[in-house]
């Protein structure tokens, strides 16, 4: 999907699950990709999936960001490192290295144009009652957590200037390679899950994401998108429809939220990344996944 004669130099901060899929679909492209980590363990496996591995951590003071004047694209996929909710860690990433790395951005010695890409979270709508959120929807500033990341959004976008195009894509629920969601629904068949099952939850796959970064960094995307499949069913919906398809007992949802819980319930909408020109590959997890 690349030009390669105009774009050849593509940064990727943060090569978790999401930045090493993105680095290794730049490579075989051929562009050049430099990915960081904060973990010097980890930069042996860098090595595999980028062209230039190196440690950097935004906001350190020693850190070397000239690194920075050399891109033509950058992918900013940061995200905290454990898998449950921990405030210190949210505020490390969202509060902090975000708005620090913005800074290194706006400071680069070089003026050449640059597209940033954001990896937000289309969990910043918060509970909408399930109605149909966009872009022009509020998000949920009333949760701590979705404030912080509708914060770091906003300092991304600050980025928008003369040599410096910025754009925030919001995912639904990652699920592809790795992250097979269907079949987690699948396994639990007849048990009790403590989640609401009247909430609607927004997906994209993984194919799609790095299809998303692609198309943003071609079309020079500015602003916000949600980077959504099509699927908009409720937690029970989707659950029946695939333990129906395998003859499966149903899942058993509350009908309740729990106390003390982020409530995502909204029908995500990606009419506007379509409208210019996106289509998911993968409309849902219950369609079979074609070649990328």
């Amino acid at each position: 999907m690349f030009d390669q004669g105009m774009l050849g130099r593509f940064g990727i901060i943060g090569c978790g699950y999401v930045g090493s899929a993105v680095a290794l679909h730049m490579r075989n492209n051929g562009i050049e990709v430099t990915g960081t980590t904060t973990s010097p363990d980890r930069l042996g496996e860098l090595c595999a999936v980028v062209d230039h591995p190196r440690i950097f951590k935004a906001g350190d003071p020693s850190a070397d960001t000239s690194f920075l004047d050399q891109l033509d694209g950058l992918l900013i996929a940061m995200a905290p490192t454990t898998s449950t909710y921990e405030e210190d860690q949210y505020k490390a990433v969202y509060g902090e290295a975000i708005p620090a790395l913005v800074q290194s951005i706006q400071q680069r010695s070089s003026k050449q144009s640059l597209h940033v890409t954001y990896l937000s979270s289309a969990g910043v709508y918060g509970d909408k009652a399930g109605q149909v959120v966009n872009e022009l929807t509020p998000p949920d500033l009333s949760n701590p957590t979705n404030a912080m990341l509708a914060d770091a959004e906003s300092t991304v976008l600050t980025l928008n200037s003369s040599s410096v195009q910025a754009s925030v894509l919001r995912l639904g629920g990652i699920y592809g390679p790795g992250k097979n969601i269907a079949d987690y629904i699948r396994r639990a068949s007849g048990q009790q899950v403590p989640k609401n099952g009247n909430h609607i939850n927004a997906w994209v796959h993984l194919m799609d994401i790095i299809r998303g970064v692609d198309f943003a960094f071609q079309r020079r995307l500015q602003g916000l998108y949600n980077l959504v499949d099509d699927m908009q069913m409720t937690r029970r919906e989707l659950s029946n429809a695939l333990c129906d398809e395998d003859g499966l007992p149903p899942v058993i949802w509350d009908n309740h939220d729990r106390p003390d819980t982020r409530v995502f319930n909204a029908r995500v909408s990606n009419a506007r990344l379509r409208a210019m020109g996106f289509t998911p590959r993968v409309a849902s997890m219950l369609e079979q996944v074609p070649a990328l």
